[in-house]
């Protein structure tokens, strides 16, 4: 597939496919972006295109599986097929990897539309793989792969670091993302203004550890400081924090957070789990009594907050007994919503190499009950707003109804005109529908 010339060049089209948490989207999305700004259109990933973007994830054995899985899909379609990101990262350039042509690691993403449009030159010629991977460990400074300046959506997320430096026995996510990179606060700010004059209501902050945003600086400067800085700008009505580790809530940082009125109150907690032993083993640095007294003091000092977490069942060595407290302090601390993993061993994980691996059927069967667990306290805790007024941005519109969040994280249906979406409007809840709960706009609201 030659390049034409001139002025009767070929548009060419690429589609994506991202695998994996918010950080992977957002670097979707500035990958986008550059091709856009070379003149590619984008296009359903269903599609026919020239080019195929994996961005991909190997937190767990599952989304490498996965990845694999669109690899294969891609190569099918034709085109060129790039696997970008982690699982790039993890694999190497010594790997044999089929149904590939690109091969780039996270810290390289900003030059894929270079090494797509030199691979697509060598049309005729023999090709080899590409493999363009860095040695991540090594890396020290942020990486920018350049700004969003248009948002896609009314809520948006901005990168604020990347990597960690926490070493979990579970977690291969250091090996893959490197050490603890913070982004420039007024690259942040000034990305921030342009998706708000661009549309963008609501902001979400994320990274890899954003709770160690900082601590790579000269400078002395933390999370809260961004989210400070954020708050400044006109026209942001909302920002919502990614997940943090625990261990940055203290008392005094949970005083300065309450102040930021545009900070959603909704925090998502690495808890991984809720047993001191279990945590202990993997090499966490806090106990369930942390975790109760920070939501505690949460509580203490923010309105109508929410929490939700991640929880791993069926870690080496954890017991019936173990995990059965881990359901019970979910029940205590009251979770909105908790993500549940089994744990999935991985390559140069101390946690792999650990003794009394636990039995696949009984993984599946502790992730159903703290699923089942999950689900009756994610009620429990919408039951508080039945009949009560809350404030909804309208994210989406589809078969007559609008969707949308509060500020603490509730999804919201209601049946309304498509004029509505984008705006902040009240709404009376009304019912309980599975995972979100009906409303009905209340009339002659501003919001």
């Amino acid at each position: 597939m030659a390049i034409s010339k001139g002025n009767n060049k070929k548009k060419l089209t690429v589609a994506f496919y991202t695998l994996g948490c918010k950080v992977n989207q957002y670097e979707t999305d500035l990958m986008m972006k550059k091709f856009v700004d070379q003149q590619y259109e984008i296009v359903d990933f269903e599609e026919k295109a020239d080019v195929y973007v994996i961005n991909s994830c190997s937190v767990t054995n599952l989304s490498t599986r996965k990845t694999r899985k669109y690899l294969s899909k891609a190569k099918k379609m034709g085109g060129i097929v790039v696997l970008a990101g982690c699982y790039a990262q993890e694999i190497g350039e010594q790997a044999s990897i089929q149904n590939v042509d690109i091969v780039i690691g996270n810290d390289e993403k900003k030059d894929i539309v270079s090494l797509v449009e030199v691979y697509l030159k060598k049309e005729g010629k023999t090709k080899k793989v590409v493999y363009k991977i860095g040695d991540i460990a090594r890396s020290r400074k942020y990486v920018s792969s350049g700004t969003l300046e248009n948002g896609r959506n009314v809520r948006e997320s901005i990168k604020i670091e990347d990597g960690c430096d926490n070493f979990c026995s579970y977690c291969i996510i250091p090996y893959v993302r490197g050490r603890v990179r913070s982004r420039d606060i007024n690259e942040v700010f000034k990305e921030a203004e342009l998706l708000v004059k661009s549309g963008v209501k609501e902001i979400v902050l994320v990274g890899i550890e954003i709770a160690s945003y900082g601590k790579d600086l000269e400078e002395k400067i933390d999370f809260i400081d961004v989210v400070e800085k954020l708050s400044t700008i006109n026209g942001l009505e909302r920002i919502r924090l990614g997940s943090l580790e625990p261990r940055i809530l203290t008392e005094e940082n949970i005083i300065r957070l309450s102040k930021i009125k545009k900070l959603c109150p909704h925090f998502h907690l690495s808890v991984q789990s809720l047993n001191n032993e279990v945590l202990k083993n993997m090499n966490r640095k806090y106990t369930k009594e942390d975790i109760v007294q920070i939501t505690d003091t949460i509580r203490k000092y923010i309105q109508d907050v929410s929490f939700t977490c991640d929880i791993i069942v069926a870690f080496p060595e954890e017991s019936k007994e173990q995990f059965e407290e881990t359901l019970k302090m979910v029940e205590k601390i009251h979770f909105y919503e908790v993500h549940v993993f089994k744990y999935s061993k991985r390559k140069w994980t101390r946690a792999a190499k650990m003794e009394n691996q636990v039995d696949g059927n009984e993984a599946i069967r502790r992730s159903k009950a703290l699923i089942a667990c999950a689900q009756k306290e994610k009620r429990r805790y919408m039951e508080q707003y039945l009949h009560q007024e809350v404030e909804v941005l309208f994210e989406e519109f589809e078969n007559g109804y609008l969707y949308g969040y509060t500020k603490n994280y509730i999804k919201v249906k209601v049946k309304a005109e498509e004029k509505w979406l984008f705006d902040i409007k009240k709404v009376k809840l009304e019912k309980i529908e599975k995972d979100l709960m009906l409303g009905k706009l209340v009339v002659n609201s501003s919001k």
